[in-house]
């Protein structure tokens, strides 16, 4: 049943949107009992923002968007920006799960950056394809800002791929990756992180997925170039983590100062 109280969060986030974004639904007819509830959401996101550029698919009868868009479960939620950057939302979207989606499409309608220069910057270094999944629950919490660091990636560089999935919802999953502790953050195919992932964690970790490591002494810092034992030197580790928490509570007397149309406190 689709709450009333989820219909309310969509119509006030969504109201004042200024710029397009396109919303892509994949589902199916069958085998997915949450298809119908995702539908509606999708409907209710259109009807509450002209703004909203809403495509809906069958993730088998339309293969070939499937296949452009990388989907593999539904029902899926792909926000895309005009220039490409892509974030999908798999499984249940109520709680964290629908904030994120609803955040997402703000922060492509807006131009307000999601991390400070200095992520931005080493970000710019990747040079391939980093797909990122983040799994939590809709009542986690404490997966919420993990959740939001690897969105504002996907939104700051079309190199970094990110999907959020709801773990209850495939439970086939769960058991694939052997997870214990929520939220879990895999990167590129094999590399994984339990719990808490902060900023510079997930930049180093983007790298070791990329293949950067090099051998013998020449590893050196993907920031600052300095010779380092880790893709991300302790220092730059921490002037990234200064920088981050710092944007977040600029971000955050914006938003206190704004209307309170929804989430905007970015990760």
């Amino acid at each position: 049943m689709f709450k009333e109280s989820t219909h309310q969060i969509i119509r006030d986030s969504l109201g004042q949107l200024k710029q397009p974004v396109r919303l892509v639904l994949f589902t199916s007819d069958t085998g997915c009992d949450i298809c119908p509830e995702a539908l509606l959401i999708a409907r209710a996101m259109k009807t509450a923002s002209a703004k909203i550029a809403l495509e809906i698919y069958d993730i088998a009868m339309d293969r070939d968007k499937s296949e452009e868009y990388g989907v593999k479960r539904v029902p899926t939620f792909a926000v895309q920006a005009q220039d490409g950057r892509t974030v999908k939302f798999s499984g249940t979207l109520e709680g964290v799960a629908l904030l994120l989606l609803l955040d997402a499409v703000h922060s492509i309608a807006g131009a307000r950056p999601w991390f400070p220069e200095k992520i931005r910057s080493t970000l710019m270094m990747l040079s391939q394809k980093v797909p990122v999944q983040v799994l939590l629950e809709n009542d986690c919490t404490l997966c919420k800002p993990v959740a939001e660091t690897a969105v504002g990636l996907a939104l700051t560089n079309k190199h970094v791929s990110t999907e959020i999935i709801v773990a209850d919802d495939y439970p086939e999953l769960l058991s694939a990756l052997k997870v214990k502790i929520l939220p879990f953050t895999v990167f590129g195919k094999q590399l994984t992180l339990e719990g808490h992932v902060n900023e510079s964690s997930f930049l180093e970790m983007l790298f070791k997925a990329e293949r950067r490591k090099a051998a013998g002494l020449d590893v050196r810092c993907v920031v600052c170039g300095q010779p380092s034992p880790e893709l991300v030197c302790s220092s730059c580790k921490a002037k990234i983590q200064a920088e981050a928490v710092n944007h977040k509570r600029q971000d955050e007397k914006l938003s206190d100062r704004g209307s309170a149309m929804g989430p905007h406190n970015h990760g």
